[in-house]
This record gives structure tokens, C-alpha cells and sequence, in this order.
């Protein structure tokens, strides 16, 4: 299985998902070899082994290999001569979510920064160790093929009946594999190029994304909201295509910091990446319309993005910035304070192939509002919907269920009743099949 992020050393909801789903087949009896650019050592992955090419080693999962020690070390340097490991262990400097201007404007950062402690906050704990920026390709793409070689190189040497690949950057690895091993590819769609930039994304991204797609013996989509653009995108079979939802584990230990906020405001929260795709200009725009009908209610914007400096000026602009906070990007316990603290969450997402965190919400019995325009609105039947665009029933509905508390409580035991059955156990049973289907069928042809 190829990832770019694991958590806790996560920017979004892919890293969650490769959790999940690998925590899934492992209780299916599957063991998964899970490659990554890098394995910081406080990553909770005992049911698989998590590989890091960078520093050469392999975190087993309990019980793999010769050590029952889940946080034991077995060099990779042992299967590499010195030169091999000069040639194909070069870091990856790749984040899941960036477009080719935001690792431009990352990698100018970097060379400007002479050493590791001089770097920006937002790099200086990035997955990466360099001794010179020069090291790095001069563009995205080049990166994406120098992970490819790196992987490829490094699986010659691993065991495994099947290759797992996850998005796009990981795409041309897995083809690589794939081809060079005879193992059938499954390439697992989370989000694809149009979601995060409509028609005018970027080509190159798009042509990748079909690589993979039509080099793989099977695709998984995260929703068939997903599957539909799949397909118009890339025009390939529908029967090519398994829709796998997404799940959420329940949290065992989740500390709700409700009760003990002193400031009891209705609190509508906005938390993910602060871009086209997830729609935060709408929730602007329909927060100016709620503030009139409910004057102590606070708009938290959470994350970062290309957009927020935009729409911290459009708040002003408007004149409801008492009205607003922007906390940034939310990790760990924040998260949960946010969810926790929160009357209402609303994802107004333009293009959502899944949209894991208002299941996340719901695990914190915060209602959610959704835009139709998103593959979780396929598994939350009695959830309140609303376009995209219309910003006006979004304000309805927000100022409905923020005035009548009955509506909130409707609102979540609803949920709570249909998140029973979004589990990653159900999710890797259907991953399974589709594995088992295509191991059958490569082993026909053989």
C-alpha cells in the first residue's frame, strides 16, 4: 500500500482514511505493507508494518518477522549496497494536498532557509531531513517521479500479491510496481482533480490521475458521487469502479470540553482546508445572512489555505469580524475541542468526493449541515442538505437550527443511528472482495 501521510502526521482526511482502512484488514486477516516518505516513530501502527525508505527502516507490526516487538527496527540496508542506498533513498518533499504553485512557493522557502532550524514553522517539522534544497526537483512532478523510483527500487525486495495505491501522487508508483512485479493495482480514488480545481486544473495532475486509473486492474471511489465524475473525467467502464465509503471508528476516550466553556455563544464551525473545493466563501457569505437573526452566535473558520487571507478581508469587508475567529490548522485534541464545543458543523463543500469530517462531528454529537455536492451525503440519509451555492437556504437552515434545540437533538440522534453502520470493518470487507476478485482474476491469466 502506497500513502503520503499517516497519522498522527496528517494535513487532511486522506491520512485518516489509510488508518481506517488498514486498521479494517487487518482485522480481515490482511497484512499490509504500507510505504510512506517518512515514519516519525509515534505512529499507532501495530496492526501493519509501516515502511520508511528515508531512514532505511521498517516499523513491524506485533507478531511480523523475527521480533513480536511492534516497535522494533529491521534495517533495509541489509537487502542494499552503499551505492544502491545513494541512488534511490531521496526524499520526497510532497504534501497530499499541494497544487504545483503551493510546492513552488515550499520550495523557495526551503532554499532560502540554510539549515533545518531556519526553516518556517510550516516546514521546519516537514517529513524530510536535506542538506541542500538543490536536492529537490524543480517542480512537483518531478518529485512525484522520484517517489516512484524510490518505491519501485525498494519493492523489488518486499513480498506482497497485490499493489494499494492511494491518489495521484502515488499513481505512477504503483504502475511502476505493478508492471515491473506482474501484481495486479488498485488505485483508490479520495479525490480527484476536479474537485479540488474544476475544469481549469491542472493537466499534468489530470493525465497522472489516468495513468493510474487505466493502468489499474481495479479502481476503488469513495463514494458514487465520485464514481460519476470518474468516469465523465477519464471515460472508463462503470463495472472497472467499486464505491467503498469511508467509516469512523468510534473515539474510546473522547473528552467533550462543552460544559466547561465559559463562553456559551452558539458557535458555528467551519474546519478543513481553506481552498476552492471545500467551500468556505459560502459559509462567509451565509454567515453575514444568520448574524441579524442571531446576534451572540460566533462563525469559527478553521484550517489554512490559499483563500484565507481573502476571506479574513471579505469578514472585515462585511463588519461581522466580532462575529468570526480563525484559529488555523487543528490537530489532535484541538480538533476535538472544536467539534466538541461546536453548536453546529457546516460543510459547504463545491466538490466533495467523500467528507470524513462531518462524520467526525457527528461522533461528537454536533449536528452537521452538508452540501449535497459530497459522497458523505449518500450515507447520511436524514442529515439537512442544502447546494452549494445557495446561500440563503444554507442561512435558514443554520439560524433554524441554532434557535430551536429540539431540531439539534432530532438532528443527531438521526445521525448517530446511521453512523452505526459506517464502520472501516464494513469498508475493508468490501476492499477485500475487490482484492480477492482481481487476485483471482490475474491468477487466470497467468
Amino acid at each position: 500500500m502506497l500513502g503520503w501521510e499517516y497519522p498522527p502526521h496528517i494535513s487532511g482526511g486522506l491520512g485518516t482514511a489509510c488508518e481506517g482502512l488498514t486498521r479494517g484488514l487487518a482485522r480481515q486477516g490482511v497484512e499490509v505493507l504500507f510505504m510512506v516518505p517518512r515514519v516519525f516513530g509515534d505512529e499507532d501502527s501495530s496492526h501493519m508494518t509501516l515502511i520508511d525508505p528515508l531512514r532505511h527502516s521498517v516499523k513491524r507490526r506485533k507478531g511480523a518477522g523475527p521480533s513480536s516487538d511492534s516497535q522494533s527496527r529491521v534495517t533495509i540496508e541489509q537487502l542494499f549496497s552503499e551505492a544502491e542506498l545513494q541512488e534511490i533513498f531521496i526524499p520526497a518533499f510532497l504534501q497530499p494536498y499541494w497544487s504545483e504553485k503551493e510546492y513552488s512557493r515550499q520550495l523557495q522557502l526551503l532554499r532560502e532557509s540554510s539549515t533545518i532550524e531556519s526553516l518556517p514553522l510550516e516546514l521546519s517539522s516537514h517529513r524530510f531531513l536535506s542538506s541542500s534544497a538543490l536536492q529537490y526537483g524543480s517542480d512537483i512532478f518531478e518529485e512525484v517521479n522520484r517517489y516512484a523510483a524510490v518505491v519501485s527500487r525498494t519493492a523489488r525486495y518486499l513480498d506482497f500479491d497485490l499493489v494499494h495505491a492511494h491518489d495521484w501522487m502515488t499513481f505512477l508508483a504503483g504502475t511502476l510496481v505493478s508492471r515491473q512485479s506482474g501484481k495486479p493495482l488498485v488505485v483508490h480514488i479520495h479525490s480527484l482533480e476536479y474537485d479540488r480545481s474544476g475544469q481549469a486544473g491542472n493537466r499534468r495532475i489530470h493525465d497522472l490521475e489516468k495513468l493510474g486509473i487505466v493502468s489499474a486492474d481495479a479502481v476503488i471511489a469513495v463514494s458514487h458521487y465520485t464514481k460519476g465524475i470518474i468516469r465523465r473525467e477519464h471515460g472508463i467502464p462503470a463495472e472497472k469502479i467499486s464505491v467503498v465509503h469511508n467509516g469512523i471508528y468510534p473515539s474510546e476516550a473522547v473528552q467533550h470540553y462543552r460544559d466547561s466553556s465559559p463562553d456559551r455563544r452558539k458557535r458555528v464551525l467551519f474546519l478543513g482546508r481553506v481552498t476552492f473545493q471545500k467551500g468556505p466563501d459560502y459559509f462567509v457569505e451565509a454567515a453575514a445572512k444568520v448574524i441579524p437573526h442571531v446576534p451572540e452566535v460566533e462563525f469559527v473558520l478553521a484550517g489554512t489555505g490559499d483563500m484565507l487571507p481573502r476571506l479574513k478581508s471579505r469578514v472585515y469587508e462585511l463588519g461581522i469580524e466580532r462575529h468570526f475567529s480563525f484559529p488555523g490548522f487543528l490537530k489532535g485534541e484541538e480538533v476535538e475541542r472544536a467539534f466538541s464545543t461546536a453548536d453546529l458543523y457546516v460543510m459547504p463543500s463545491v466538490s466533495e468526493p467523500f467528507g470524513i469530517a462531518a462524520l467526525e462531528a457527528i461522533s461528537f454529537d454536533t449536528p452537521a449541515l452538508i452540501s449535497r455536492q459530497t459522497g458523505v451525503s449518500e450515507v447520511l440519509g436524514h442529515t439537512l442538505k442544502f447546494d452549494f451555492w445557495d446561500i440563503d437556504r444554507l442561512a435558514d437552515l443554520i439560524i433554524n437550527a441554532l434557535q430551536y434545540d429540539e431540531l439539534r437533538q432530532d438532528m443527531i440522534q438521526m445521525a448517530r443511528r446511521e453512523l452505526k453502520r459506517l464502520r472501516w470493518d464494513a469498508a475493508a470487507e468490501k476492499t477485500l472482495a475487490v482484492y480477492e476478485m482481481i487476485i483471482h482474476r490475474n491468477e487466470r491469466r497467468i
